[in-house]
């Protein structure tokens, strides 16, 4: 009877009016779609959320059927033929449909499936909710979450939006958890939320985000003077709480501000400056408050740009890249010994190609590993050119720099062995260059390294001598074959007389233990002349060559 009555009901009443009057009123999309005019009726939310056309649709079940992720379109059809072949009265899927990003979302779509006079299928009514949707409200912290700040947000009168977002998080949190456990972690997860509420004025309003992070829409301070007064406070307020709690755990909070005009720029964009901030913040040390500053953020988007750039092209056979190579003379200067291979890398975007500075680029690939792959195209690329050149300079050799990520994440030595062994070269044809900062000290990995190279004879060459520690230790613990001298340091002691004393002494000293020496950084005719009075071994620099590509290198410098 109650099938029965109900579609009396939707035989009566204007379905679209009741969503449309009903549909406001809940988070969840409703709908009834009509299985023998085979259309579909939903809230507005639902049609702007969801890839349909409107909120009346017709050929429903094909719109349904595209609707649904690719992966869960089997589970779709069994359900509608449990329904249509009348095994299926309630009506309960989880599944994914696609967003308007094209995306898929998570849903669980339950309803009722209501026959006709005739007892066949006609409708089905029901709603869906997305099951992955952020919660209103935080039952740990005790605070509303982030839909309810964005609701009193949005409540607000434009003119009235002034003040400051203040993103909190609980500096090294996963510490707590592990060493206390979770039921601790929970605790000081509301601790931190009353210590920051008991310390807010009216204007002021603290809301959950996500895990230890917390949101304070700031309306009532003024200037940056008053958050940090606030941000003060709150960090005695905690202080205290820990001195009660007898130090079980010492913590603190980091914050980042962001002002509230950002919110005109939109929910997402506002969220990301928000986020960055508070990275920011915690850079700089536990404890730290930072305030939004667009050139910080612009660095960071070009960051993101660049190695994004470089996963892509990594992992497409290293288009982009290009080793480039600069000539190193002998102490005369006037014959070729070798070249140091050198990479660049070209970054590509819809409507030029910018050539993106080592500087830039090379720390990069060090901080996400992808110099592991990256530093054996470069070994491949050089061991190659090295053997073209010997064609036509018998003992030429290329010097190639590796970094400590390299030979503690890989077998470094036996990939150079293998280039080594695949063209064909003598081992003192590659020379490894290491900054002194590079190798970490004499550590195990460095240790193991180094002996595998004076074991097989492989050069090696301690870079950019002159930066960093500049400790004299390492000559004699390291036993270089040569040092190179960092380029600012030569030209540093080529306009100052007390430089070039400590250049030359240090020039004598290295000479002293039989180790040899490449300046580099030669840019003038004079400063190869006083190079060749103190008698360095090997010379590189501008006034020989810049770095270039190997096809002009090969045409410009073979005998």
């Amino acid at each position: 009877m109650m099938a029965f009555d109900a579609y009396k009901i939707l035989d009566e009443i204007e379905t679209g009016s009741l969503i449309d009057l009903i549909a406001p009123c809940m988070d969840d999309y409703l709908y009834i779609i009509d299985l023998k005019n085979d259309t579909l009726r939903t809230s507005q939310s639902a049609a702007e959320r969801f890839m349909l056309p409107d909120k009346f649709v017709n050929n429903a079940i094909a719109h349904l059927r595209r609707l649904v992720y690719e992966k869960d379109r089997k589970l779709f059809e069994n359900h509608k033929r449990k329904i249509y072949d009348g095994n299926e009265k309630r009506y309960n899927l989880l599944c994914r449909l696609m967003n308007r990003k094209n995306l898929p979302v998570w849903i669980n779509c339950r309803g009722d499936v209501i026959n006709d006079e005739a007892g066949k299928p006609r409708y089905i009514i029901g709603c869906m909710n997305e099951t992955g949707a952020r919660q209103r409200a935080d039952n740990i912290s005790g605070l509303l979450g982030e839909k309810e700040m964005a609701a009193y947000l949005y409540s607000q009168p434009k003119e009235k939006l002034s003040g400051y977002f203040i993103q909190f998080g609980i500096d090294d949190f996963g510490t707590i958890n592990n060493v206390q456990g979770q039921i601790y972690g929970n605790y000081i997860l509301k601790r931190v939320a009353e210590c920051i509420a008991e310390c807010l004025s009216s204007g002021q309003r603290i809301y959950h985000l996500v895990a230890d992070q917390y949101m304070l829409v700031d309306m009532f301070s003024k200037s940056q003077d008053d958050v940090v007064q606030l941000f003060n406070r709150i960090g005695e307020k905690i202080d205290e709480f820990i001195v009660d709690e007898n130090y079980k755990s010492i913590f603190s909070v980091s914050a980042g501000v962001t002002d509230i005009s950002t919110l005109a720029e939109g929910a997402e964009e506002c969220r990301k400056k928000s986020d960055f901030s508070l990275k920011s913040a915690k850079k700089r040390g536990r404890g730290s408050i930072y305030f939004f500053e667009d050139e910080d953020y612009k660095a960071s988007l070009r960051k993101n740009t660049i190695l994004s750039a470089l996963r892509s092209a990594t992992v497409n056979d290293f288009e982009g890249f290009e080793v480039y190579y600069q000539p190193i003379l002998d102490s005369n200067g006037d014959r070729i010994i070798g070249a140091e291979a050198l990479l660049r890398f070209f970054m590509h975007s819809d409507d030029a190609v910018e050539m993106v500075s080592p500087v830039e680029f090379i720390p990069l690939l060090e901080e996400s590993r992808l110099i592991i792959p990256v530093g054996e195209f470069v070994l491949d690329e050089a061991a190659k050119m090295c053997r073209e050149m010997q064609q036509y300079i018998v003992d030429f050799r290329v010097n190639i720099n590796v970094s400590y990520i390299q030979i503690m994440r890989v077998k470094m030595a036996n990939k150079i062995l293998s280039a080594i062994k695949a063209n064909h070269l003598r081992p003192e044809s590659i020379c490894i260059e290491m900054t002194e900062s590079g190798f970490m000290d004499m550590t195990p990995y460095f240790c193991r390294f180094r002996k595998r190279l004076e074991e097989n004879k492989i050069q090696f060459i301690i870079d950019d001598f002159g930066t960093g520690y500049s400790n004299l230790r390492y000559i004699s613990e390291m036993n270089p074959d040569y040092v190179k001298i960092d380029k600012d340091f030569t030209a540093r002691a080529m306009s100052s007389v007390k430089d070039y004393e400590l250049f030359r002494k240090i020039i004598e000293m290295v000479h002293s233990v039989n180790v040899k020496i490449c300046i580099e950084g030669i840019e003038k005719e004079e400063w190869a002349c006083a190079m060749k009075e103190i008698h360095v071994d090997y010379m590189q620099g501008y006034l020989y060559g810049r770095p270039c590509e190997k096809g002009v290198f090969l045409k410009e410098y073979n005998e």
